[in-house]
Order: C-alpha cells, then sequence, then structure tokens
C-alpha cells in the first residue's frame, strides 16, 4: 500500500508559486548603469528563495527613473488582469526616481491589489514596518538622483569655462579627443577637437547655404555622395538645420543661461530645455574653427531672412500641411510639385500637385510614397462626412443629452478631478469622526479598526484613480461627439474657409493623414494610392515598412 507524502511544517512541496512581473531599468546616468543581467540574476536568485515566479521580464533600457512615461505601465496591466501578484525589481530605486511617479505608480500598484519587492533590500512591504522601510529607500533614491543633477550643473559648468561643449561626444567634421591619464608620461591629457578630413564638406556647406542654396538642397547632395552624420546614418534636413545652426563648426558654443526663467525640462521629452527657449548665449570654443568668421556671418543673415519670410513650408499652403504621414516608415510627407506639357508643349508647373515621403526625399532611407494632394483631401472630406452621419446617428439614440454629455474633454477631466478630490475629502473627514468616537470611548476600538481599514481602503482606490485620471490627456478622453462642430464646420464651408483656417481645425481632430503607395492586389488588378485620415480618438494605422516586399 503507498502511503501519501507527509507534508512537514513550513515545507513548500505542492505550494504553488506566486507569478511576478520583474521590471529592469537601466538609467541614463553613467554611474547608475547596472548590467541588466545583474538584475536578472538577483531577481531570479530572489524568486527562487521566495517561492515566486517570474511570469514576465520587461525592460528599460537607458530610460531615467524620473520619466514618467517607462514600461512600468506594462508590468502594471499584468497585475491587474491578475496575472501577476506583484512587481519584482533590483532595487527600490530601479523602480522611479521622481517623488510625484513613485507616489502615482505605488498608490495605483496598491489599489490593484499588488505588491512591489525588491531582490536585494529585505523588507516585507506587507508590514509596516516594511513599508517605513521602503519609504526611506525610495527616499534615498530621490537624494541620489538630486545629487546627481547637482554634479551634472557643476560638470556643464567646468566644461563651460574650458571652452568645451556641454556634452563630450563626437562632432561633425571633427575627430573628438577623450581626457586620458598617460601613464607613461604621468600626465592628464584634456579632451579636444582635432579637424578631419569631412571639414572641409562642412565648410562648403555653410558657404553654399551662405550662396543663397536651400537647407533641403543640400541635404540631398550629402545623400546622394553617401554622407552620412557621427551616428552612421543619413542626414535629415531637420538634423543638419540643428547642427548648422549651432555654430559648432565657426567655433562657437551655444549655451542656455542656467539663470533662465523658462519652464523646466518636461522629463518626459526628449528635447532638453534649452532646446525649447530661444534664449541661448554664445561663447567661442576652445577648437579650431573650419568655417572662416565671413562665412559664418552670412550663413547666419540667409537664415534669419529665410526664417523671417513666409513660405509654403511656414505658412501652410494647403489644408493638410503638416498633417500628411508616409504609409511605410511613418514619417512626414512634404508637399511637392509636379510638371505637366500642354498644347504647343508648354510646359505646366503644378505646384503642391502631390505629397511625398521626406525621408525618400531627403536620403533614401525609404522607399515612400507619392500621393496626389487631391486624392488625401477627398479621402479627407470622405471621412469626415461618414464620421458625422455616425455621430448624429448615435446621438439621434439619445432621449435627452445630459449636460456631462454635451462638456468638453476638458470639462469632463476637471469635473471627474473634483469629484474625486470631494470624495477624499468626506473620507478624511468620516476618518477624523471615527478617531474622535473613539477617543472618546463611544465605540469600542475592534468596530473603529473595521472603519478605518474600510476607510484607507476606499482611499487608496480613489487616489489611484486620481493619478490615473492626472495621466490622461484631453485627446485621452476626446469623444467623436466632441468634435461634431467642427466636422460640420469644415464640411459646410470647405471651399471660402481659410487655408490657414481649415488646417487649424484639422489638427485639432485628426492625429494625422497615412498615405500608402499603389500596390497590386491579389488578383492583379492595380489599386491606386490612397489615404487613411485617423482621428484624435483612433490608433495610429499599421506602417508597411520602409522598404517594399518584391
Amino acid at each position: 500500500m503507498t502511503r501519501p507524502i507527509q507534508q512537514t511544517k513550513g515545507s513548500r512541496i505542492h505550494k504553488p508559486r506566486e507569478p511576478f512581473v520583474a521590471y529592469i531599468r537601466v538609467s541614463t546616468y553613467y554611474e547608475e548603469k547596472i548590467s541588466p543581467d545583474i538584475q536578472r540574476s538577483a531577481i531570479k536568485a530572489w524568486a527562487e528563495r521566495n517561492n515566486a515566479e517570474i511570469v514576465e521580464w520587461i525592460e528599460d533600457l537607458d530610460v531615467s527613473g524620473r520619466k514618467m512615461k517607462r514600461k512600468i505601465a506594462d508590468a502594471m496591466k499584468w497585475v491587474e488582469s491578475r496575472r501577476a501578484r506583484g512587481i519584482a525589481v533590483w532595487r527600490y530605486s530601479r523602480f522611479g526616481r521622481s517623488r510625484h511617479g513613485n507616489a502615482v505608480n505605488l498608490a495605483k500598484l496598491e489599489a490593484l491589489g499588488g505588491r512591489l519587492t525588491s531582490a536585494t533590500e529585505a523588507a516585507d512591504t506587507r508590514t509596516a514596518f516594511g513599508r517605513l522601510q521602503m519609504g526611506m529607500a525610495f527616499k534615498f533614491a530621490e537624494y541620489e538622483s538630486d545629487r546627481i543633477g547637482e554634479q551634472w550643473a557643476e560638470t556643464r559648468e567646468h566644461r563651460r569655462t574650458a571652452g568645451l561643449p556641454a556634452t563630450g561626444g563626437k562632432r561633425w567634421g571633427y575627430i573628438w579627443h577623450r581626457r586620458h591619464f598617460d601613464d607613461e608620461a604621468g600626465v592628464i591629457h584634456r579632451e579636444w577637437y582635432e579637424p578631419d578630413d569631412v571639414g572641409r564638406i562642412v565648410t562648403s556647406l555653410y558657404e553654399r547655404v551662405a550662396e543663397g542654396e536651400s537647407m533641403g538642397s543640400v541635404t540631398q547632395w550629402l545623400g546622394r555622395n553617401g554622407y552620412v552624420g557621427t551616428k552612421g546614418k543619413p542626414w535629415l534636413q531637420s538634423g543638419l538645420t540643428r547642427y548648422m545652426d549651432g555654430g559648432f563648426p565657426a567655433g562657437w558654443i551655444r549655451y542656455h543661461p542656467d539663470d533662465c526663467d523658462c519652464p523646466p525640462k518636461d522629463p518626459d521629452s526628449t528635447a532638453s530645455r534649452g532646446e525649447k527657449c530661444p534664449n541661448r548665449i554664445w561663447i567661442p570654443g576652445a577648437h579650431e574653427p573650419i568655417v572662416p568668421e565671413d562665412v559664418w556671418e552670412a550663413y547666419k543673415e540667409k537664415r534669419a531672412k529665410a526664417r523671417n519670410t513666409p513660405s509654403g513650408n511656414r505658412k501652410p499652403a494647403y489644408p493638410l500641411s503638416g498633417l500628411m504621414r508616409c504609409g511605410r516608415c511613418g514619417g512626414t510627407a512634404s508637399a511637392a510639385g509636379g510638371a505637366t506639357y500642354g498644347a504647343g508643349k508648354q510646359l505646366i508647373v503644378k505646384r503642391g500637385y502631390q505629397f511625398r515621403c521626406s525621408r525618400m526625399k531627403d536620403n533614401r532611407t525609404c522607399d515612400g510614397v507619392y500621393i496626389l494632394r487631391s486624392v488625401a483631401e477627398d479621402a479627407v472630406l470622405k471621412q469626415l462626412r461618414k464620421w458625422q452621419a455616425a455621430i448624429e446617428a448615435e446621438a439621434a439614440k439619445i432621449p435627452q443629452q445630459r449636460v456631462s454629455d454635451t462638456a468638453s474633454p476638458r470639462e469632463r477631466l476637471n469635473a471627474a478631478r473634483d469629484r474625486l478630490r470631494a470624495q477624499l475629502t468626506e473620507l478624511q473627514a468620516e476618518m477624523d469622526r471615527q478617531t474622535s468616537l473613539v477617543a472618546r470611548g463611544i465605540i469600542p476600538e475592534d468596530s473603529y479598526m473595521r472603519e478605518r481599514d474600510r476607510i484607507q481602503s476606499d482611499q487608496q482606490k480613489i487616489t489611484a484613480e486620481l493619478a490615473e485620471l492626472d495621466q490622461r490627456t484631453e485627446e485621452d478622453e476626446a469623444r467623436p461627439a466632441d468634435y461634431q462642430p467642427i466636422i460640420r464646420g469644415l464640411l459646410d464651408r470647405w471651399d471660402t474657409t481659410p487655408v490657414e483656417t481649415r488646417r487649424a481645425m484639422l489638427r485639432t481632430l485628426l492625429r494625422g493623414v497615412w498615405a500608402y503607395p499603389k500596390r497590386t492586389a491579389p488578383d492583379g488588378t492595380e489599386v491606386p494610392a490612397y489615404a487613411v485620415p485617423v482621428a484624435v480618438w483612433e490608433d495610429e494605422p499599421a506602417l508597411l515598412g520602409p522598404r517594399a516586399t518584391v
């Protein structure tokens, strides 16, 4: 007779493992670039010690902990769907370093019934003392982040004094010599930039633009002749413009004043604070200029004149300017001209005849798309009529609209926030009343404990809802009915409304208009190029890929 296995006290035989999501983050700061492999090994060891199973690995590589838009939201979804019990990290600092972001994400995680665990910091967050330890770890993480930020500010000031750009790295047209220690000579060699063979190309670019050639023309010339940037990628007109406007080849370094009163940097944006501020200071650099001063001055004069002169690219000439996207690569599609021969072989130039992929135009890294402007505009008008019919059909089903149905997205968001804040105020007042009752001996302590736990649970849920609302934008809250007046106005007065007004109205309504190239259907018929307008309440369409399949 076979006897069943007797499970001893403390044994984990047949005890199911708790599912956890592992979140790995590698910071943008050099001294915090802890290898993902090290974090992965530590989390695996923690899982073995604690009878846990890692059901998903989520990585954020080279991402600052101050950013809100990270893949931590993907880990939350696993907890929300009950596929994971919580989130495991190497250290609590990997969860985030933003004071506001940590509070928001942690409140949301706890409201979902999940918990946060650290593989290398022994703290049981299910106890009050464990939560205190976790809170202290977060405070130290915030302190470290602030300390690193101060060090970077001191480093930038030192580099500015030495005539170096704010950040080291390669510069096109120069060889970058790092600062290093010479063991044999026993001296430290300073960082410096040496002009290379590409420098003469850079000089010629400034001269050509100073003589009146456009930035688009010189960008195309670089692409045709195989010149690439410091990262080995073909130049785009926007990137080349930023590089040349920076003035580094002319011997200048552009800095943003530390005491400027412009808005602080958006942690979720790749653009620096100085990039969006027109207030700049110019200082002479320690490197050798490869562009003569007179050429640099002539270049600046031409660029200033171009910026101040309205053109088809700055003042929209067409309703869909700035809204067109390439259906292959997802990049912008700009207006382009065309030409045909009329009677008597008379050349007829058609400005803005079509839209074409900018990457295809600038550097041929995408096979691109050509689509007639009239085809794209007809597709937009056709889609507007469909949206209007759908909105009116839906509105006809509602017997009487409430005030909340007619409010704007911003008004709905503000109303929802006010409602949740009012609920938090009521719960806090209820907690104060319960505390007063138990202090005066009117209710027993066990009744107070039950009410306290209920109120705290409600507070956590509402706090998580409020945090989620704070991350939502007006576009996230948008509904088709919100844009019914815009759609009706566009359809009723399309031909009589000025181009600038039409474009402004379309930009509030559309994410963009994706253009797809002509193709051959399975039955052999030719399908012409077509456009797909996408509203702000819709997801972006799928892309075909930059290269056409054979």
